[in-house]
């Protein structure tokens, strides 16, 4: 994004907004009061409404094709830096598998698969567990092992 190298990205069908941690836009040299339309409540967001601090559109690459992608700037998506949703889905016109655990697009010269990181997203896991043992008193569940190999 924006000729950084971004990684915690989730890819969430059900989102309909992309969303991008405000660290990041201050690690790009951005400032937070260039965004524009500041307010938006955005609903089901972390289990509960947040407000958006406002929107940006930024240019990001993945593989060969690079889009305008504009997406709401929240204070914390911890552990997250970033979530693309589905209207970055429908433009890739990439293909989500949660089975899979990667995306994959068509290109000119073949296809284009973007697999996830084990190591990452277990980090992300134990990051959430962590804060949410120490919210509400009660572990979260184990992760599945069933991609360990």
């Amino acid at each position: 994004m924006r000729d950084f190298d971004v990684r915690r990205i989730l890819i969430d069908p059900s989102s309909s907004a992309n969303l991008l941690q405000a660290s990041v836009i201050n690690r790009m040299g951005c400032e937070l009061s260039d965004l524009e339309n500041p307010g938006q409540i955005l609903s089901r967001f972390n289990e509960a409404a947040t407000t958006s601090l406002g929107d940006i559109v930024l240019l990001v690459q993945a593989g060969p094709i690079t889009l305008n992608v504009q997406f709401s700037v929240v204070q914390d998506l911890s552990p997250l830096n970033a979530v693309l949703g589905l209207t970055w889905l429908h433009y890739m016109k990439a293909i989500h598998s949660t089975y899979h655990q990667m995306v994959s697009f068509l290109i000119e010269d073949g296809q284009i698969d973007l697999y996830d990181s084990q190591l990452a997203a277990r980090q992300c896991y134990q990051i959430v567990r962590e804060v949410g043992s120490s919210k509400e008193g009660e572990p979260l569940p184990e992760p599945s092992n069933a991609f360990d190999q």
